[in-house]
């Protein structure tokens, strides 16, 4: 590798962060976390004995009594040590500034005297580290799919100010049993902001880049642990092993990176390659994420499927969106993150990346509109594409998902009752300023947006829904 690549500087990341966070802020736009006082189990029924534990913690399935909706739920038990209650404590507050179709979704956070509950998506597929057991090698086709999706999701965090730091085949959950499965980036307890001098060791030894031994390193580690876990996709074990944890740190700072002849017979050039380039061990020589996801190797291998007649019907509900009031437009996304089936999610999701060439979590206008013109004419295309984007610049993925759902199928009876049982806390069969207030994590004073939800409500009597 000759030339020298330089990679993005923290000015550009905190420029691009900055940006984001000036946006007028959207109800559309909130995550919208519930947060609790008391024991998880007076709305959530427990399935199963525990599906994983740790050493403070346990994760079991649980189902939503009100809406039947399956869920994960990990509950750590508190002040068990110093460390870990900053750990559950950071992986909520980073959990609920995320809004990506790549990243754990958290829904719902409780707390009492002994544990926290984070309420989190249920998927169904397992980790990535039990898949790999089970097949041990892949397919390129399959590597390259679950590697862009972890690139995509990590560069949405970086874009973000966040280091994960802890990228390995078990905080990679499966959504589903299906070779087209999508990968989730989960455990956010370890990351921390690109803009800190980071200097702590962090994650398992197999995925570690060299520079953490040097207690000097910035996000390029989490594109080091992407290009480990390839590597073991593509031949089935890691780069750089050894039978203690000191022995592994030895050869990855000493070892030279080897691709031997019979393993990797099969795999094509372009592939050794995409690693090469990711496993070099001067950071400042390492590709960057945005160079790895338009990357030859991707580009061939992975291809969305996404059909011009679901893109058609996708876009055409995002013309058509039109709630009478925000009220209506807070219900919905509640509906949306809450109720809606993962069936219904997917397709959006495909066609979300789809349209969002740039890579960075949003769809802009420039992106929208290119979108639009397969499908639409030109001066339709310019029309309704700076009409969607005109309020926020960009659309958020929950955004996007509110928005652009097919409303029919989405709003039925059953659901908007459901959505009106979350809201209404005391089951009195009315909702009041405070229960909405709650619902939504809002508080009303001095938010524009939620004045405009107030005034609403000043047209009902006794404020009440």
């Amino acid at each position: 590798m000759g030339n020298k690549m330089m990679m993005k500087s923290q000015a550009e990341f905190e420029q691009d962060y900055q940006r984001k966070q000036e946006q007028k802020p959207s109800v559309l736009a909130l995550n919208l976390l519930i947060k609790k006082k008391g024991r998880v189990s007076t709305e959530y029924q427990f399935l199963t004995p525990p599906i994983g534990k740790g050493q403070y913690s346990e994760i079991r399935k649980v189902i939503n009594k009100k809406t039947g909706i399956m869920r994960a739920v990990k509950i750590v038990q508190k002040n068990a040590t110093e460390k870990e209650e900053e750990r559950v404590l950071s992986e909520v507050n980073n959990l609920e500034k995320l809004d990506h179709p790549n990243i754990l979704k958290i829904n719902e956070y409780y707390s009492d005297d002994r544990f926290h509950y984070i309420i989190t998506d249920f998927y169904s597929g397992g980790e990535l580290f039990s898949k790999i057991q089970e097949r041990r090698i892949f397919s390129e086709t399959y590597a390259a799919r679950i590697i862009r999706q972890l690139l995509y999701a990590v560069n949405y965090c970086h874009l973000h100010g966040i280091a994960h730091r802890e990228i390995r085949p078990e905080n990679i959950m499966l959504e589903r049993c299906s070779e087209f499965a999508s990968a989730i980036l989960i455990d956010f307890g370890l990351c921390s902001k690109i803009s800190h001098k980071m200097h702590s060791s962090v994650n398992h030894p197999y995925y570690q880049a060299p520079e953490i031994q040097q207690k000097k390193y910035n996000e390029s580690i989490d594109i080091w642990a992407i290009g480990v876990i390839t590597y073991i996709l593509l031949c089935g074990y890691p780069p750089f092993g050894g039978d203690t944890n000191r022995k592994i740190i030895d050869n990855v700072l000493k070892k030279p990176l080897i691709f031997d002849e019979q393993d990797w017979s099969k795999n094509s050039n372009e592939s050794k390659e995409f690693v090469r380039k990711i496993l070099l061990k001067d950071p400042s020589q390492r590709i960057t994420i945005e160079q790895a996801l338009n990357d030859p190797w991707i580009a061939k291998n992975y291809e969305l499927q996404v059909t011009d007649s679901q893109l058609k019907r996708v876009l055409t509900n995002l013309v058509n969106y039109n709630c009478q009031s925000k009220l209506q437009e807070a219900t919905l996304k509640l509906i949306v993150l809450y109720l809606a089936s993962r069936e219904e999610l997917s397709e959006l999701r495909e066609v979300f990346t789809c349209i969002d060439t740039k890579n960075d979590g949003y769809i802009d206008v420039e992106e929208l509109q290119a979108a639009m013109l397969k499908i639409f004419d030109s001066e339709t295309a310019e029309r309704q594409s700076n009409k969607i984007c005109a309020e926020d610049e960009t659309l958020s993925y929950s955004q996007f998902l509110a928005q652009a759902i097919d409303k029919q199928a989405i709003l039925q009876k059953s659901k908007i009752e459901t959505a009106f049982k979350l809201i209404d806390r005391n089951a009195s069969g009315n909702i009041n300023v405070e229960e909405l207030s709650e619902a939504f994590k809002c508080n009303l004073t001095g938010n524009e947006y939620w004045i405009e939800i107030m005034n609403e409500l000043c047209h009902q009597q006794n404020l009440q829904i």
